[in-house]
């Protein structure tokens, strides 16, 4: 055998073997990435953190009425201060990692209540304390709408002193879960993203087919033209997880009445850092007066 042959194997083994590496991990990524996108971890130590509160009360929601399985979320509704006056309920979706003992979603929910809000926390099935399997797109949009429900129907809140308030992935949740219930009084998005696709290729996955591999879809983008409610979108300009331009291609897509706050030198590791600042409890509030001069 000559050594051009022997050339020409190599290189076709060696391409043969580049497929093959190639083909496994598109096959990883289907299989897996549900793992990859949702990081639920499973604290049990939520009452030590929310002795911080006082005044708060324990959730459990069964989801299936039929009790044939044992499927249920926990969460928190958690009183408005008391020499606040209150401006409604916020309905908390919180992102894809951790879960609502987080320091960060509490230090979240301190600000939310400083504002007048009283807030419902809760964990995803899979997240925290909450009973179900691991975490999918459906099964999330779903346990929103449970929460929801609970809130209406158990709380007695009505739609119209509602407020979605989705961070990150949460946004999305918030977003799907406002056009399935669109009498809510308002939206509040904060630092989320276009939809998964895109933001898998900002991540850097652009060499593979994400378009034919993705069943997370998580499509924003699609979503928002056909909001009824009012929406703002909040966002970081320093995020280079997801990017703001997500949310200014979000903002321009969707109907008035909207808004957009972009709040400079905050990125996505300091979301409660921003939710602190005078800047975003400026603008929220600006955005609730907006919603009741026009109601």
């Amino acid at each position: 055998m000559t050594e051009y042959n022997l050339f020409k194997i190599g290189i076709f083994t060696t391409g043969a073997l580049l497929v093959i590496i190639y083909i496994a991990a598109c096959i990883f990524l289907l299989i897996r990435q549900r793992q990859m996108i949702f990081t639920p971890t499973y604290d049990e130590s939520q009452e030590n953190s929310l002795k911080l509160y006082l005044d708060y009360e324990e959730v459990w929601i069964t989801l299936d009425s039929n009790y044939s399985t044992q499927d249920k979320l926990h969460g928190y509704f958690i009183y408005p201060e008391k020499d606040i006056l209150e401006i409604g309920t916020i309905l908390y979706l919180h992102g894809s990692g951790g879960n609502i003992s987080d320091h960060i979603y509490l230090r979240d929910v301190a600000q939310l209540k400083k504002l007048g809000f009283s807030v419902f926390l809760f964990d995803y099935r899979g997240y925290g304390k909450s009973i179900g399997n691991f975490p999918s797109e459906m099964s999330i949009y779903a346990d929103a709408q449970t929460a929801l429900k609970y809130l209406t129907e158990q709380k007695i809140t009505p739609l119209k002193s509602i407020y979605l308030f989705g961070v990150s992935l949460g946004g999305a949740v918030a977003i799907d879960l406002a056009l399935k219930e669109p009498n809510v009084a308002g939206l509040i998005v904060v630092s989320t993203f276009t939809s998964m696709q895109e933001e898998i290729y900002h991540l850097g996955y652009r060499m593979f087919p994400i378009h034919l591999i993705l069943n997370q879809r998580f499509e924003s983008i699609s979503k928002v033209p056909y909001l009824k409610t009012p929406v703002m979108f909040i966002h970081g300009t320093s995020d280079t997880f997801n990017p703001s331009i997500m949310s200014q291609k979000l903002y321009t897509a969707a109907p008035e009445p909207k808004q957009l706050l972009l709040i400079d030198n905050f990125g996505h590791n300091n979301i409660s850092e921003m939710i602190e600042t005078a800047q975003f409890k400026n603008g929220i509030q600006k955005f609730i007066q907006d919603i009741n001069a026009k109601n």
